[in-house]
């Protein structure tokens, strides 16, 4: 099991890297999804709500309810006219863990789209992991 303390960002429309520094906030925890070499990380990502402003512009999948087994939720689909694309800060396959510090481990696909739906405007702070291939490197 991976568990790291997230880092607060309060930069609009921005990201961060997490490296472990605590913040007496609680931690996210996640269980490895396969047996490769991995970097994960933990960064938050902010959008805005309400008029004057562009729909967030993702989808999700996964929740405990998944059709494929109990999962997290992911993104699945980046949209380009949607602010996820405008930053670049939100990729197909990052795990949404929270938004707007309420975790979402354990909860279904309809829960995490209302948690979604109960922010009407303002900002919508998430936190997300990040799984990538470690950069392999040859020693010439």
């Amino acid at each position: 099991m991976v568990c790291l303390d997230r880092e607060r960002n309060d930069g609009g429309g921005s990201e961060s890297d997490t490296e472990g520094v605590g913040d007496g906030q609680p931690s996210f925890c996640t269980l490895p999804r396969q047996k490769r070499e991995v970097t994960f990380q933990i960064r938050t990502v902010i959008f805005e709500k309400g008029p004057g402003h562009r729909s967030l512009g993702f989808s999700i999948v996964g929740g405990t309810d998944s059709p494929k087994g109990s999962m997290g939720i992911f993104v699945k689909t980046v949209f380009p006219q949607g602010q996820a694309a405008s930053t670049g800060a939100l990729q197909e396959g990052d795990e949404i863990l929270a938004i707007n510090g309420k975790p979402l481990h354990g909860s279904s696909h309809r829960e995490a789209i209302l948690a979604f739906k109960e922010i009407r405007q303002g900002k919508v702070v998430l936190h997300i992991g990040r799984r990538r291939k470690k950069k392999v490197t040859t020693a010439q």
